[in-house]
């Protein structure tokens, strides 16, 4: 797929080092086969010439390198004493550190300077907390810059870091931290529009009343918790960095010994509660800085982003790329659409890209092609990890994505923080394959005993590394610890993976070995999903296994396997009640894809269930541990089950319909459109029956669904059929031309959409002030939606489970006059459903887009909502808006016509036509600014809103004593003629901010034929219409005028 050039392989820094250790040696080291054999021979030497060569900063004696010579107790360095912040924020004061982006296009951005400055002012505070050296910290944290900057202000003072991502449910969360006893819990508060389940801040105000041990809470945003007398104080990261003075130097951090702990990590959870796996600070930071620097040649200059979470050891490796003197780009915001990370990647010109093999068959399926779409020329090397990286996947990045890009498998884990096999940027990369094993650590493919000739066998590591965990919390005397890596393999690590060597020398990963399942590239522990399964009444056995799945991201899916009480039948309304309870309690990630009851499950002789006998069953493997078994003969149930035995005819969509073809037979057709279904949802098995929108999934599943169905039936498949028919049996006779559907096959009886009558108006109002409460828009203003009386067109319609309101999605319709034709304009405003019925979303979507000869616009397209509303025909109106401060246009100034910019309502409804005077008397009463620029004949008419932009103060770092949290602006609405506001902007931009008092004033870039000078921000707008063209719309008669937003 890929080969290094000359010049390329010259100029590495693994060539550097391979050079430098041969002068340091004496031997021959003449390519990385040499280098291998030295580093694994003498791993002792290849640390210590690491260490000099990387300068790190330090203090005490290199030697002796290792004690002892047992990978399960041998300690490294234990004569060196170092600082993990110190060692990653050594650049200049003006580098670039860290770039934080957000779903909204904004992004923050650090020097080492400035990120040196806020942690030292957070780690003051902290010990101000009373936090010491061996504390425990912990975050339920969003990957943004204020996480960052709180797992560096712990670690710098020397207590240990963990965290988990905001999605994971509180008993999972509790599971992971209530052994550490912390004494600080992070967390992020504020709710976000893509957030599911049970709020952000409740999980943290629940997770915080069960952890006696915490001294304080830290909301890391601007969001806020309801916390009982007897509970930790809540503290503002913001507060903190204001309320302390760190001064002008350059901080000087404490330096601890080598093996001092840094990360808390957790374990997957097969055999029990997941294990706090504890780490050392020297161990993590230099298998770190060997990755980046020799495996992926990461240096000053780069910028380094990976696609992941807080709650993934990819977090935590991508931070100590900053050692390297890479930049690091973050991401917090949902997967809206396949182009999410690509526009990261093009917009912030990154050099490396890390992702995994699920969201690369998501851009395929979709049939996305990053190359074509943006300018990837800074992109010089993609990682991927998290599951099997399929030879055809490599096809794809060199086709799709740039033609001449090494794309690196890269494979560790949680228990090692680091990679076992990776890169390497002087081989060549084989299609399938992974390059080389890392440096230093004796990686080997040990076969099964009973067959020594096996290709595939247990990835093991033969000799003491670094990285290797410090032990478990709470295992004093290592039991634990030595039953889960050391006791199957006597004096290897044993990871639990399978693989096998190549001839190229490089390595090729087949799965796991043991009971973790691997789903889509997120590690899952079965006890934690049979914790949950245990108070479920009816339930005797349950065993959860991954099944090999190629055409599924990620190529495999989660089978749940039940074992139900005699009277019990696995049904559909247990069926989700399971699916739900796994989601609530644990997290999306421990939902199955695919739940089936059986009658046994495989048990040993010593009584254990056996997950890897059922496995192998599963994926039509022979059973390694057959006759270990009391009942073999379960398995053969297990293999033939038709529900699981099924998911291999879905692995390709059928056949699509060609556009001349009829549909094909009412015998075919429902099973198609199962195998459709099924295959999109990731759900398995769907009755006939079964109501698509109750599935759990989400709006953009069930676009993506509505898509496929429009391929394969080669015929436009209009939404509100779907939503009429939202069944299999359903779009059956839609397809078919049936004009009847009876009420079972339309589902769901208690939910349904209907109109806002006048007597709704206050219970609407009311919901949406508490759906929007991050929004502070009390009820009053919401009543604006309802009583504008632009025109007689409903305002909205209602989604209703049974008698309660669930969602609501609001129009503000008005005539409009284009083109000297008068159309109806319908602005979408307020699209919001409670979470678990998000998927009836696109039912309030299809009632309002009931006129196909209406235009319609929305100017506060949230990300999760933006696919959904393309899917529909919808087009991109502007992604860009301009903010002009004073006297950027100062040239203006001095046209050779001066301009009169009247403000007196009175004069100014005089110049305008009578239509203008229409829009003048309409928006009068909503505080808009109505000006007219008069110079000579000419004249321009103009609507401006007042607005203002919240500052999240916690992004503001130690400016954030100096700012306003509001900044307002002027937004320009309405412009009749922009021309002359060209020709006399700044005289008109004075007059503007003079007399709203604001800072800037705003206006979309498609109003100027030139781009002004100014500060470009972005912005997600979007139509569609039969009649009009974006030229000719603006942001008159919308919830831009009626509301404070």
């Amino acid at each position: 797929m890929f080969r290094p050039d000359a010049h390329g392989v010259a100029q590495s820094q693994l060539t550097a080092f391979r050079q430098w250790c041969e002068v340091r040696t004496g031997r021959q080291l003449r390519d990385h086969a040499a280098m291998d054999r030295f580093s694994v021979e003498d791993y002792r030497g290849f640390w210590r010439y690491f260490l000099e060569w990387s300068d790190l900063p330090r203090d005490g004696a290199a030697e002796p390198v290792c004690v002892g010579d047992a990978c399960e107790t041998a300690r490294f360095f234990p004569g060196l004493r170092l600082n993990y912040v110190e060692c990653l924020l050594t650049g200049s004061t003006d580098q670039p550190a860290l770039t934080a982006c957000h779903a909204d296009g904004s992004c923050e951005r650090f020097t080492h300077g400035a990120l040196r400055l806020t942690v030292a002012r957070l780690a003051k505070s902290l010990q101000g907390l009373g936090v010491r050296p061996g504390d425990h910290v912990v975050a339920i944290a969003r990957n943004n810059a204020e996480t960052v900057i709180a797992c560096l202000a712990t670690t710098a003072i020397g207590a240990t870091f963990a965290s988990c991502a905001p999605d994971m449910g509180v008993p999972a969360i509790m599971a992971r931290f209530a052994l550490l006893k912390p004494v600080v819990l992070f967390g992020c508060l504020r709710a976000e529009r893509w957030d599911a389940g049970v709020p952000v801040a409740d999980r943290v105000l629940e997770a915080a009343a069960d952890l006696p041990s915490l001294a304080a809470i830290i909301a890391l945003d601007d969001g806020s918790l309801d916390l009982d007398e007897e509970m930790a104080p809540l503290h503002s990261l913001t507060d903190l960095l204001c309320d302390v003075d760190v001064g002008n130097d350059e901080p000087r951090w404490p330096r601890h010994p080598f093996n001092h702990p840094l990360f808390t990590m957790f374990s997957s959870g097969t055999t029990g509660p997941p294990k706090c796996i504890q780490h050392g600070t020297g161990g993590t930071l230099l298998e770190h800085l060997k990755e980046h620097r020799l495996h992926c040649d990461l240096r000053p200059g780069d910028k380094l982003f990976f696609q992941t979470s807080c709650g993934w050891m990819m977090w935590n490796w991508q931070l100590s790329a900053l050692a390297s003197g890479a930049e690091i780009v973050l991401y917090d915001g949902p997967l809206a659409a396949a182009d999410t990370f690509w526009r990261i990647v093009a917009e912030e010109h990154v050099t490396v890209f890390g992702t995994n093999p699920a969201y690369l068959h998501f851009c395929e399926q979709r049939g996305f092609c990053p190359g074509q779409v943006f300018n990837l020329s800074a992109l010089r090397a993609m990682l991927s990890t998290g599951s099997i990286l399929y030879p055809r996947q490599y096809d794809w990045v060199s086709s799709k994505v740039k033609t001449s890009i090494p794309l690196q498998s890269i494979s560790g884990g949680t228990d090692i923080i680091g990679c076992f096999v990776l890169g390497n940027p002087d081989l060549p990369v084989h299609r399938g394959e992974v390059q080389c094993r890392s440096l230093g650590l004796d990686v080997r493919s040990l076969p099964p005993p009973d067959d020594p000739q096996a290709r595939i066998g247990e990835l093991v590591c033969a000799n003491p590394f670094p990285s290797r965990p410090l032990g478990f919390q709470g295992d004093a005397d290592g039991t634990r610890f030595h039953a889960a890596y050391f006791a199957q393999n006597r004096g290897f690590w044993t990871h639990g993976d399978l693989i096998e060597a190549t001839p190229q020398r490089g390595w090729r990963l087949h799965g796991r070995s043991d009971g973790v399942l691997n789903v889509r590239g997120i590690r899952i522990g079965t006890a934690e999903i049979y914790r949950i399964l245990d108070d479920i009444d009816g339930i005797v056995e349950a065993m959860a296994v991954e099944q090999q799945a190629a055409d599924e991201p990620g190529g495999t899916r989660m089978v749940l396997l039940l074992v139900l009480r005699k009277d019990v039948v696995l049904d559909k309304p247990l069926t989700r009640y399971i699916r739900a309870k796994l989601a609530r309690c644990g997290s999306p990630a421990f939902v199955p894809a695919c739940v089936a009851q059986v009658e046994a499950l495989p048990v040993t002789f010593n009584g254990k269930r056996s997950e890897v006998a059922a496995r192998d069953a599963l994926n039509g493997r022979s059973v390694r541990n057959r006759d270990a078994l009391q009942n073999p003969e379960c398995l053969g149930a297990i293999r033939n089950h038709p529900v699981l035995r099924g998911h291999r005819t879905l692995s390709a969509s059928p056949e699509p319909a060609a556009a001349s073809r009829m549909i094909p037979d009412p015998e075919r057709l429902p099973r198609d459109l199962r195998a459709i279904c099924e295959r999109v949802l990731d759900i398995a098995p769907i009755g006939l029956s079964d109501n698509l929108l109750d599935s759990g999934a989400d709006s953009l599943a069930l676009v993506s669904l509505l898509l496929e169905i429009e391929t394969y039936a080669g015929q436009p498949v209009p939404l509100s059929a779907f939503l009429c028919a939202p069944s299999i049996e359903g779009l059956s006779a839609v397809l078919s031309g049936a004009e009847a559907l009876t009420d079972r096959q339309l589902g769901r009886s208690g939910l349904y959409v209907r109109a806002v009558g006048p007597e709704d108006v206050e219970r609407v109002c009311r919901f949406l002030e508490e759906a929007f409460c991050e929004s502070r828009i009390e009820a009053t203003s919401w009543r604006r939606l309802f009583n504008h009386g632009w025109s007689d067109h409903e305002r909205g319609f209602m989604l209703f489970d049974g008698s309660a309101l669930v969602g609501f999605i609001g129009a503000v319709a008005a005539s409009r006059q284009v083109n000297d034709a008068t159309i109806l304009v319908r602005n979408l405003s307020s699209w919001v459903v409670n979470a678990q019925y998000r998927g009836w979303g696109m039912a309030l979507l299809a009632s309002i887009l009931d006129d196909a000869n209406a235009t319609y616009t929305c100017f506060t397209a949230q990300p999760s909502s933006w696919a959904a509303l393309m899917a529909q025909r919808f087009k991109p109106l502007e992604s860009q808006r301009i903010a002009m401060p004073p006297l950027l246009q100062a040239a203006t100034l001095f046209a050779s016509t001066r301009a009169l910019v009247c403000f007196d309502p009175v004069l100014v409804r005089e110049k305008l036509t009578s239509h203008q005077k229409q829009i003048f008397d309409d928006h009068a009463p909503y505080d808009c600014l109505q000006l007219v620029i008069i110079d000579g004949p000419d004249h321009a008419y103009l609507v401006v809103k007042r607005r203002e932009h919240r500052l999240a103060a916690s992004r503001l770092g130690g400016l954030a004593r100096f700012l306003p949290r509001l900044i307002p602006y002027s937004d320009i609405l309405h412009c009749s003629a922009p021309a002359l506001l060209m020709r006399h902007l700044e005289c008109v931009k004075l007059a503007i901010l003079r007399r709203q008092r604001t800072a800037a004033l705003v206006a979309e870039t498609r109003l100027f034929p030139v781009r002004p000078r100014g500060v470009v921000l972005p912005m997600s707008t979007c139509f569609r219409s039969p009649l009009t063209v974006a030229s000719e719309l603006d942001r008159l008669y919308s919830e831009i005028v009626l509301l404070p937003i």
